[in-house]
């Protein structure tokens, strides 16, 4: 039985937080929370209830699903898929009391978001700032033929070109072979109150057989960014959009995946000084890595960067329905 001194129920804030307004979701579910390492943690039967979704477990997964969602998480692991595509926890998924649980800030900032468009703080979307990375004496990432700088920027023009077709206002933070500061391209997007921000980066790594596209969201204050065990308290501008940055980033990470046939890396999370800064709901992309010979030499074909332009102006398009949804 669990201890009544660390275990309740959480459904009563959480209704307020993050507004029960949808008929798919059981209205009632007692989604409980439990203390544990520091940190609150709620039990996954009870959000797969929350969600109207089955539960099942099998060895260390945990398997929650519906006809319209798949979720699978991994005791110990500090990630799990949303419909097949890959999501970075903010904190491990553990095992208490033969309870599988997950922290309740992955559950309002990491899940809902992306289950849920009702979590989403709705917003227009016609303007848009794509940030093509690096620029000028800044080279970024170079593989033996290309660099980040230009490869960035021949994608954010195609991307420009697709979103413009569909009826946005598009700027770059750039739009020829220039250095711009960090802190000025956020700059940038508030200057002319950009809706969204999406900055675009080619990778790099000591291994040359890593593969595969990611994208990243700003890491809400209290939690540590997926590639650092530093956790910060601090609340930045970028904080004030968490739950829209989650859904944004997911939706862009799942289409260019889709779209460009390439290793899903996965949504992840960080303190970039562009996402830390940015005005609006805001993702960096990583496109591919030039350290890769074989993704080097996509990344520099026309054909497969419109692959890829299409990929993340879909993303951005799914996720403005997201926004547009009402049922």
């Amino acid at each position: 039985m669990l201890n009544p001194a660390v275990t309740k129920y959480f459904i009563g804030v959480t209704m307020l937080w993050i507004g029960l307004a949808e008929s798919s979701v059981v209205r009632g579910a007692n989604v409980r929370y439990v203390q544990l390492y520091g940190q609150q943690y709620v039990y996954l039967r009870d959000v797969a209830a929350y969600y109207g979704m089955q539960y099942a477990v099998k060895d260390k997964e945990i398997i929650l699903f519906s006809k319209y969602s798949r979720l699978v998480f991994t005791v110990d692991k500090k990630y799990c898929t949303v419909n097949g595509t890959k999501v970075t926890l903010l904190f491990p998924a553990v095992k208490y009391n033969w309870r599988r649980c997950i922290s309740s800030m992955d559950f309002l900032k990491t899940v809902d978001p992306i289950l849920r468009h009702w979590a989403l703080w709705k917003h227009r979307l016609a303007r848009i700032m794509l940030d093509p990375g690096h620029g000028g004496h800044d080279k970024g990432a170079s593989g033996k033929r290309f660099h980040e700088k230009t490869i960035t920027l021949a994608l954010a023009r195609k991307v420009a070109n697709l979103l413009i077709r569909a009826g946005y206002e598009v700027s770059l933070t750039r739009n020829s072979d220039r250095f711009i500061d960090l802190r000025q391209r956020a700059d940038a997007a508030r200057q002319i109150k950009a809706d969204i921000f999406i900055s675009i980066h080619a990778n790099k790594a000591d291994n040359s057989s890593v593969t595969g596209s990611e994208s990243f969201c700003m890491t809400p204050a209290g939690a540590n960014s997926t590639y650092s065990r530093q956790a910060s308290g601090k609340i930045f501008p970028g904080n004030r959009y968490d739950v829209n940055n989650t859904a944004l980033a997911y939706w862009i990470q799942r289409s260019l995946t889709a779209a460009a046939q390439n290793s899903d890396r996965g949504l992840k999370h960080a303190r970039f000084m562009v996402l830390k800064e940015a005005p609006c709901p805001a993702a960096l992309i990583e496109v591919g890595f030039l350290s890769n010979p074989g993704e080097e030499k996509q990344l520099g074909e026309e054909a497969y960067q419109w692959e890829i332009a299409r990929g993340i102006a879909e993303g951005i398009q799914r996720y403005h329905y997201q926004l547009k949804r009402r049922e």
